[in-house]
């Protein structure tokens, strides 16, 4: 039988590998509940792991092989692996303040161990390592003797201190981290239960990384870390802290505003476009223009992001400043979302799930849009949001 490979979403032990029996039968059961750490805090280095595959995706990780069990267990049971917010969600429930998790897994009756180690370091070469490569390795066995391998990386490009999962209402929260790679700036965003994102004043110094906050209003808050690195801005840690409510005990899918609008149109870019103005209606604001000259920045960025394989704001074509000034567009201020994922569709809740992007989807200021999007041969795509006034 061949072994049956699963690709979803985006370096050192050695040892024995160990699989977990598992005598469920196809279909039936469901996924357990989400038992939710106290506090997000890493890293979290996995001692224990042994696995030879850890030599190629990256540094033991208690909270990814958290993560790993969880998507093996969904393939055991005959569920589909999770999909790229599922498996975010998933994270932070284990209590892993990184962005942007990969997963990978491969299911087979008798899998070669040189073949396994040659598919996941095909799979890993694809991903350009940035910051700490970390992962988690889970293999489990059906009762026929299939067994699932099933693997999730991040890369760490900063650590965070112990932050409380659950807080008072009003609560004043302290976010402590370490920058691992080089940045120029930092920036602490706020997701609330209801309003839109807002930024709260937050320092950096000698790679340590400050800010307080209250959680003012009853519910779930998003807490992302916003930092200045080598491809531009980008979320380096994100959080939940559940202000006098209990955190949820499954994963429910919640599509962004919108995500439905892209369907009748004739262009990866129109779509994109539809979705982002629905969404900025749902919150009762005006449609941005389409714009031909930032369509042709956006489209040469995204396809820019395709070939470095790197999702970025500077990914060797400059930032969107001097991207702008070098095209000679005019304008009073910018913004710029990028994104990759598997579907349209699931960019653009990406985005909308990120409190920095979804700041820049809904700013009053801006008046005029320009979207590019790539198609990689695997079907990912690329997306690029240039936003100006």
């Amino acid at each position: 039988m061949k072994p049956r490979l699963a690709l979803i979403a985006l370096a050192f032990a050695a040892g024995a590998p160990s699989i977990a029996s598992a005598a469920h039968p196809v279909g039936l059961g469901a996924t357990p509940p989400l038992l939710w750490r106290a506090s997000t805090q890493s890293p979290e280095p996995d001692r224990r792991a042994r696995d030879p595959l850890y030599a190629i995706c990256g540094t033991p990780d208690a909270a990814l092989v958290q993560v790993a069990a969880r998507n093996a267990g969904k393939q055991l049971r005959g569920e589909p692996h999770f999909a790229s917010d599922e498996l975010a969600f998933n994270l932070r429930a284990a209590g892993s303040p990184h962005v942007w998790p990969r997963a990978w897994s491969i299911e087979g009756k008798a899998l070669d161990e040189a073949d396994l180690e040659k598919r996941l370091g095909e799979w890993a070469k694809g991903m350009k390592p940035l910051g700490e490569r970390r992962c988690g390795v889970t293999r489990m066995r059906r009762a026929d003797g299939n067994v699932i391998v099933s693997v999730v990386t991040i890369d760490a490009l900063a650590d965070q201190g112990r932050m409380p999962t659950l807080a008072r209402v009003g609560e004043w929260i302290e976010l402590r981290g370490k920058m691992l790679v080089p940045a120029t700036e930092v920036k602490v965003v706020l997701l609330g239960p209801r309003g839109l994102p807002r930024t709260v004043l937050a320092s950096l110094a000698d790679d340590e990384v400050r800010a307080t906050f209250s959680v003012d209003q009853p519910g779930a808050w998003l807490i992302q870390v916003l930092a200045t690195v080598s491809t531009g801005p980008r979320p380096v840690l994100e959080a939940y802290v559940h202000a006098g409510s209990a955190p949820p005990l499954r994963f429910a899918e919640s599509p962004a505003p919108g995500e439905d609008a892209g369907k009748d149109e004739k262009t990866d870019s129109a779509g994109i476009r539809a979705m982002l103005n629905a969404a900025r209606a749902s919150e009762g604001l005006k449609p941005l223009a389409a714009d031909a000259a930032l369509d042709q920045l956006a489209a040469e960025h995204s396809a820019r992001m395709m070939a470095t394989r790197t999702v970025g704001h500077d990914v060797g074509d400059g930032d969107p400043s001097a991207r702008l000034r070098a095209a000679g567009v005019s304008y009073r201020s910018s913004g710029e979302n990028v994104a990759g994922a598997a579907s349209l569709s699931r960019a653009h809740r990406a985005l909308w799930a990120s409190p920095s992007h979804r700041r820049n989807v809904l700013e009053s200021r801006f008046s005029r849009i320009g979207v590019g999007v790539s198609r990689s041969d695997d079907g990912r795509v690329w997306v690029t949001e240039l936003f100006l006034d």
